[in-house]
């Protein structure tokens, strides 16, 4: 009808199609917004993308699935079933822990196996074994639950967050805690290595990270048949089901910023995207170092 004045959509950038920023298009999609994501890659996926070779395809990055309810979430916001995309089969054991000395380790979330294969390497440590598994929870309901969607974007947030932390032994890496829990080093081995899988040190990282433990015997570890490429291109069927635009081969130059806002993106090609939100799924450091300017940064250690 003429003159009548009818209110777009807010529209919005996410720069990166890895799980993040698909997760994000879908959700900004849902609250009504515009999206369009941008992404360098010729395929979608970033960390979780895949390589073919020789009829042969692998999983560059993530190969497993702990909370499987925050993609069936995803699924339900569009109106649709997780199961009728994507195939998850749960793995029993989880993992096989293979030593140098020729014995092995079958990690799964039954209770008695797993006293039974502690036994089987250092009886004396089922005592601490126990105490370990109270820890683990202790750091899903802290961590997971309490922490897992807080943005921590001011001071005040993580400042409320010590003593959380502090109950957590969080100060500890996740080998130091471990160690004081068992004598026996393959079991130390066994209920430390989990930050690997996202690619951090056992000797390093945080012991919050012992609520991955909790996280595998609550929910499960799943695989996904067709490996997460599978789990990618479900993303990308619901991007496409909720009209949501996906560029391939066009990387961020640069992301806009007007009166200390994200105004939208500028892009290889020297185009311009105007957005009422850009989120950025890229590395974190990568994105303030050479997304914004300088200008922009209040600071940047």
């Amino acid at each position: 009808m003429i003159g009548l004045n009818v209110k777009q959509r807010p529209k919005a950038v996410v720069i990166g199609a890895g799980f993040g920023g698909l997760a994000a298009a879908i959700r900004l999609s849902v609250k009504g917004y515009d999206v369009q994501v941008y992404d360098k890659l010729e395929e979608p996926g970033g960390r979780a993308s895949v390589f073919r070779q020789d009829g042969h395809t692998f999983d560059a990055g993530p190969t497993i699935i702990t909370a499987p309810f925050l993609l069936k979430e995803l699924w339900q916001l569009c109106g649709r079933r997780f199961e009728d995309d994507v195939q998850l089969v749960a793995m029993d054991p989880f993992y096989r822990i293979r030593f140098d000395d020729g014995s092995h380790f079958d990690y799964n979330a039954d209770p008695e196996h797993m006293r039974c294969e502690v036994a089987r390497f250092a009886p004396d440590d089922l005592p601490g074994y126990e105490r370990f598994l109270l820890l683990c929870e202790k750091c899903k309901r802290l961590g997971f639950e309490g922490m897992g969607d807080k943005p921590f974007d001011r001071l005040s947030d993580l400042i409320s967050a010590i003593p959380d932390f502090l109950r957590m032994g969080a100060w500890r890496s996740i080998y130091a805690q471990v160690a004081r829990h068992f004598r026996n080093e393959h079991l130390r081995t066994v209920m430390s290595f989990h930050p690997l899988l996202i690619g951090g040190n056992p000797f390093s990282v945080t012991a919050a990270y012992a609520l991955i433990n909790a996280l595998e015997r609550t929910w499960g570890v799943h695989s996904a048949m067709g490996g997460t490429g599978a789990i990618v291109q479900g993303l990308v069927g619901l991007l496409k089901s909720r009209g949501i635009e996906l560029h391939l081969n066009s990387p961020v130059h640069r992301i806009l910023i007007e009166n200390s806002r994200a105004c939208g993106v500028e892009l290889g090609n020297g185009s311009t995207v105007r957005a009422d939100i850009v989120v950025s799924n890229g590395d974190t450091a990568w994105t303030y170092q050479h997304l914004v300017d300088a200008r922009h940064r209040r600071h940047w250690t």
